[in-house]
């Protein structure tokens, strides 16, 4: 830890006082994670709040929650700026249906946050704002794309982020920063108001400190109305007949930190069945996955790109031009097998309920070491449920961070099964 930089906290839930703009600005500011306090909004939805509790009615389940929102997303009020010098400083118009749904829970944005250019990169080292300070230690890589949101949870500032995954830049940068972080079901909460990079893969994820308040923020940006999210445990049975099963094939031998997690859950049944599976998988979906990225990535940005190109960040603008000259037949060929491929995944699910896998391969990695396959480190378990299009959910864990960075783990669902993921994690944290 160097001097002068704040250990970051976890587990803050508490809901918004006279401090927290204050918090939020400092943290911003020392973690270079901020492009905009959104003030203006963040008081006038506390007004409202005020007014609701002034008149007798219950609280919501966000009630007063200050949140992030990562700038490709829009917030009313505000330009999205996508962390690139190419963009309009125009406000947006209208909320993404994601913050619409977080405003509505009673949760109140605070900040818009730093992240990598467009979103395309998993190691936040390119933005035009200058790239993240990760709050464990500043000398430890952010990861991307969403490397401002994660600061602000882990600096301890929000309890709640907003951020965006299409190859794991949610759970990425959460295992790199020492929090939660998740991705759902592809599909399953909305994209609407997002500026997208791979429309095949995007979703919107959320970070926090907490899981209860991950999951309820799960609940409401799903679209969930039935009311408080479950409790610990709850909806999901370990016993008789609901008894379940994990494959942990993808952990390597001898990682028995991870395993550990799992002691807490006598009545579950671990499994390495899947193992030839799971390598098949990951032999065969790479290839679709950069196939159909680059292809739709260039497809988003050709028009801006034709006219911009030099403004662009220089790895960024690579990898755009990199999708120049696919074509069209082939991309829908990718499509087909995009289509087969997460259908014959499914038989995973047939000898077990969940997965666990590292979070990242290796160690969280020193800005000044970053070399040519840091990328493809930080991607190895995270990519493939994109691909896939499961839920996954990073976990921080217990006791790491003290001279070897943070370690995390990453549990992994059926699709569709995110509720069930996270009860299944609350027995385990």
């Amino acid at each position: 830890m160097t001097d002068g930089q704040s250990q970051p906290t976890s587990g803050q839930t508490h809901p918004m006082d006279e401090h927290t703009i204050a918090e939020v600005e400092r943290a911003g500011t020392q973690f270079n994670a901020v492009t905009a306090m959104t003030v203006d909004r963040a008081n006038a939805l506390t007004a409202e709040a005020n007014d609701r509790r002034d008149s007798g009615q219950p609280p919501r389940r966000l009630e007063g929650i200050p949140f992030a929102v990562k700038d490709v997303i829009d917030l009313v009020g505000y330009p999205t700026t996508m962390g690139s010098a190419v963009r309009s400083d125009a406000p947006a118009a209208a909320s993404a249906p994601v913050v619409d749904r977080l405003e509505a829970a009673g949760a109140i944005p605070v900040a818009k946050t730093n992240c990598q250019e467009y979103s395309y990169g998993i190691l936040g080292d390119e933005s035009a704002f200058g790239r993240v300070i990760n709050p464990v230690d500043p000398a430890l890589c952010t990861a991307g794309s969403s490397s401002g949101s994660a600061a602000l949870v882990a600096a301890g500032a929000v309890p709640l982020a907003l951020g965006t995954d299409t190859a794991g830049s949610v759970r990425v940068p959460a295992a790199c920063q020492g929090v939660f972080g998740f991705k759902p079901t592809f599909g399953l909460v909305p994209v609407d108001g997002v500026f997208p990079l791979s429309p095949a893969f995007d979703t919107v994820g959320l970070f926090a400190s907490d899981l209860g308040v991950l999951t309820t923020a799960f609940d409401v940006i799903a679209g969930d109305d039935s009311g408080e999210a479950p409790g610990r445990g709850e909806a999901f049975d370990l016993t008789g007949s609901g008894e379940r099963t994990i494959d942990v094939s993808l952990l390597p031998d001898g990682d028995d930190r991870a395993r550990d997690l799992l002691m807490s859950v006598p009545e579950l049944t671990i499994t390495s069945a899947n193992g030839q599976v799971m390598g098949e998988l990951l032999d065969d979906l790479a290839p679709i996955y950069d196939f159909i990225r680059l292809y739709e990535a260039f497809e988003v940005h050709k028009d801006l790109f034709a006219k911009h190109s030099a403004d662009y960040q220089p790895g960024v603008a690579k990898k755009i031009e990199s999708g120049r000259n696919l074509g069209e037949a082939e991309y829908r060929r990718q499509v087909e097998a995009l289509a087969e491929l997460r259908e014959r995944s499914l038989t995973v699910f047939g000898a077990a309920d969940f997965l666990l896998t590292p979070a990242i391969d290796g160690p969280v990695v020193r800005w000044d070491e970053i070399d040519s396959g840091t990328a493809a480190k930080f991607m190895r378990y995270s990519m493939p449920f994109n691909v896939l299009g499961w839920p996954a959910l990073t976990i921080p864990m217990p006791g790491a961070g003290s001279g070897e960075g943070p370690q995390a783990v990453q549990l992994v669902g059926r699709p569709g099964g995110d509720r069930d993921l996270f009860a299944f994690a609350s027995r385990l944290v």
